[in-house]
């Protein structure tokens, strides 16, 4: 099951992997602001990205008409970490121009995946869109991080591409590869983008929803809430970053509200998950628990209440903390796997996607590498992998509840049955008999009540000795049970004292039954020919009192006793 487990996330990479992070299909470079795809064949070599130096007019904003005004010999090579290429600056505004020889009578598309804090695209002279409000100051910009998708033709030849943008919010700017293909392309690529996001955040809905009613069930197992908590956090960063989806319904949602989202699920993230391991693991130190839950409120308060400059500029205290949380935790799944704990192979497994997955994203926030955000991927996986072992822990448990189930059971029953004999004991005898005087009492229901006693008992331990008498009994109580287990209760009311409750069977019907009974004792052998026979003393009950009930049974009992045993009165 395990080889099949790792298959299927092997299988899950190979398909979701590659569609995350293409790269150009050829060495096509723009070179002093020019980029010549003429002879490029998008039909087999697909989207190529615009990288290479673009013309750069820092610390102005000029609209298309203006730049062709203006030169410039400065480029800026994408995609790139801005700061390096600003003398150390990571605030400020510029132009930034793309011309592109392409054949005409062709439907291009081009997607931009984040172009600093705001930005203002022309294509060929016409505006094809804003995200956020360019600015000269941080007070002036307004900003919004939205993928962008154009569509439109070359003009003779020629795309001109002009973007104003700006950036004061980002402490570590990047700009990306944009991306330039025929219009389908482009439009599936967007499709796809947003489909894998839109199956996670799906898929994650389905867990919660096998996994929350397992809690409501189950409340001493809190892995189920905390795993689908985790699974809601990874939801948040599926609208909030990539694709950013939420935007696309709310587009004028604040930039402070989306960066202090994408940083909350981190921050909340990492205690919530090692609650989740506590659970599984009673053994984790609570000192990591203490350290994750102290490092998630010190740093969420900062987020709430400081501007994301302030607290991004800590993101390498905060990822160094975290560093140490996550070499823990690895430590301790590494030999929990050593000691062959159950399902520790699939949650190690899963720890390690999420560790390789958040380097990627950290790398990338930090514009060290650029790609997208894939710690959602890495959540996908580790929910795959976590599901398999967290339904296994809950048949384990099931088996387990299962289990204790019929152990408690068979205490109860023991509790109930007579050790000698297996009818039930006095004490539980009498609880049914009270039940069945309430059925009378309330109800009307009918019952009969039978007092049987072992003739000269007392003279067959004496002859045969004590051995030969417990058999007897043994024997006796086989008898009787067999008879009344479908209509009735019998139990050993004491020494060798029986008693049957009988509901709802008037005194005509008991008649028939005691006898059988009384008949089949005389009939059985006994070593040495030993004849044992019983005496009976049968009432139907007409008295609300239990009392009185046993003690008009047990009159009737030794009237049969006195008028010459091995007899049933009535």
């Amino acid at each position: 099951m395990k080889k099949v487990i790792i298959l299927i996330v092997f299988a899950i990479l190979v398909v979701i992997y590659p569609t995350l992070n293409k790269h150009n299909a050829s060495n096509i470079k723009a070179v002093n602001g020019i980029i010549n795809l003429n002879n490029y064949d998008f039909i087999h070599n697909g989207i190529v990205k615009l990288d290479g130096q673009w013309d750069m007019y820092n610390n102005k904003l000029l609209d298309p008409e203006k730049v062709k005004q203006e030169k410039t010999d400065k480029y800026l090579i994408i995609p790139s970490e801005l700061k390096s290429q600003l003398n150390g600056k990571n605030t400020g505004y510029m132009t930034l121009r793309l011309r592109i020889y392409a054949p005409s009578k062709v439907v291009y598309g081009l997607e931009i995946k984040s172009m600093l804090s705001a930005s203002k695209v022309w294509i060929n002279g016409i505006l094809q869109g804003s995200t956020g409000k360019v600015g000269k100051s941080y007070n002036d910009e307004k900003a919004i991080y939205l993928p962008t998708y154009q569509y439109f033709t070359s003009e003779n030849g020629v795309i001109d591409i002009v973007i104003e943008t700006s950036n004061y919010r980002d402490i570590f700017p990047v700009i990306d590869s944009m991306d330039l293909g025929l219009k389908d392309q482009i439009m599936n690529q967007f499709i796809l983008n947003s489909s894998v996001d839109l199956i996670i955040i799906g898929s994650l809905f389905i867990i919660e929803l096998l996994f929350l009613p397992f809690y409501t069930r189950l409340k001493n197992n809190k892995c189920f809430l905390y795993f689908s908590l985790l699974c809601v956090f990874v939801q948040l960063r599926c609208l909030f970053l990539n694709e950013r989806i939420i935007i696309h319904f709310f587009p004028n949602m604040p930039f402070e509200l989306l960066s202090k989202t994408a940083a909350l699920t981190y921050y909340l993230w990492i205690p919530i998950y090692v609650l989740f391991l506590k659970d599984m693991y009673k053994s984790l130190s609570k000192k990591i628990v203490t350290l994750s839950w102290a490092f998630s409120i010190i740093f969420t308060i900062i987020c709430l209440t400081t501007n994301n400059v302030f607290y991004d500029k800590l993101s390498y205290v905060s990822q160094a903390i975290l560093t140490i949380i996550v070499i823990y935790l690895l430590i301790f799944l590494i030999n929990k796997f050593r000691e062959r704990e159950k399902n520790s192979g699939a949650t190690l497994l899963a720890l390690i996607f999420l560790i390789i997955t958040t380097c990627n994203d950290i790398l990338v926030n930090n514009g060290a590498i650029y790609g997208r955000y894939v710690f959602q991927i890495g959540m996908f996986i580790f929910a795959f992998l976590e599901t398999y072992a967290l339904i296994i822990k809950y048949c384990d448990d099931l088996v387990h509840y299962e289990k204790l189930k019929i152990e408690n059971q068979l205490i109860y029953e023991k509790s109930i049955r007579d050790s000698l004999t297996n009818l039930y004991n006095r004490n539980y005898i009498e609880k049914i008999l009270d039940n069945t005087m309430e059925n009378y009492r309330t109800r009307g229901e009918i019952f009969t009540t039978v007092m049987f006693d072992i003739d000269f008992f007392k003279s067959v331990n004496d002859t045969y000795g004590h051995p030969y008498g417990d058999k007897v009994l043994i024997t006796i109580s086989d008898l009787i049970d067999s008879n009344v287990k479908n209509i009735g209760y019998a139990g050993r009311y004491g020494g060798e004292e029986f008693i049957i409750i009988l509901p709802d069977t008037n005194k005509g019907k008991a008649k028939e039954i005691a006898e059988k009974i009384r008949d089949s004792v005389s009939e059985l052998a006994f070593k040495d020919e030993a004849k044992i026979t019983i005496s009976g003393g049968l009432y139907e009950n007409d008295t609300f009192i239990k009392g009185e009930c046993i003690k008009n049974a047990d009159k009737l009992l030794y009237k049969a006793k006195e008028n010459g045993r091995n007899r049933i009165e009535v």
